[in-house]
């Protein structure tokens, strides 16, 4: 991930934080997830996943960061 982009992420990251626990903010985290999973190829099965975080550890933590952010 470029500087560039983590700063993107990070920033976008800090605005959709900043909203209250809403179902906007819960569908603007998933957006955010949505498009890192697809900007990284983030693999879907747990497995995979772990795999793919000792590789990117920069992109798990704000994948990680929205997901542990989603309330229901």
């Amino acid at each position: 991930m470029k500087h560039a982009e983590k700063v993107g992420y990070r920033e976008r990251l800090g605005e959709i934080l900043r909203l209250p626990p809403s179902k906007l903010r819960n569908q603007r985290l998933t957006s955010f997830m949505v498009d890192l999973t697809l900007a990284y190829a983030i693999p879907s099965s747990a497995e995979e996943r772990q795999e793919f975080e000792l590789d990117r550890p920069d992109v798990m933590l704000f994948y990680r960061t929205a997901e542990e952010a989603m309330t229901f």
